[in-house]
């Protein structure tokens, strides 16, 4: 009987510890105020900051090509089957021969396939998006002219 009592001791022991712990006191935050401008308007001024112009005019940083015609600027490029997107400016049938410029890219080529929402095509119009398959590494925002 004494080893019963001596069990039911220890774990009223534990409990009471446990019920003796005092609470974490939590830090109260002290929010700065800016004297500039109310937080109204700093948040509507920021979210004009990252409202950008879509890349229509192309970048300093390239040079474009003495014979080139600007069909239009890399949208995305899929690596694992290396095609390009991008909306054309200009019209291009298969077959002619394109160069990709960037920062880091510099390849030419000549248009073997060409998609418009996975159908093959064999020419397509201005504000048409499309996908081209290349032989190199292209970059969002890389510069394609149609060499004559």
């Amino acid at each position: 009987m004494k080893k019963k009592k001596a069990r039911a001791r220890t774990k009223s022991k534990a409990a009471k510890k446990a019920k003796t712990r005092k609470p974490v006191k939590a830090k109260a935050k002290v929010k700065k105020s800016s004297a500039k401008r109310p937080p109204a308007r700093a948040a509507a001024k920021k979210s004009k900051k990252k409202a950008k112009a879509p890349a229509s005019k192309p970048k300093p940083g390239v040079i474009a090509p003495a014979n080139g015609v600007l069909l239009g600027f890399v949208d995305d490029y899929f690596a694992k089957i290396g095609v390009i997107a991008l909306a054309l400016k200009t019209p291009v049938l298969v077959g002619q021969k394109i160069q990709v410029l960037g920062h880091t890219t510099n390849f030419e080529q000549t248009v073997d396939s060409m998609q418009i929402d996975h159908a093959p095509v064999t020419q397509a119009g201005p504000k048409d998006s499309i996908g081209i398959k290349v032989i190199g590494r292209a970059r969002c925002g890389d510069h394609v002219y149609l060499l004559k």
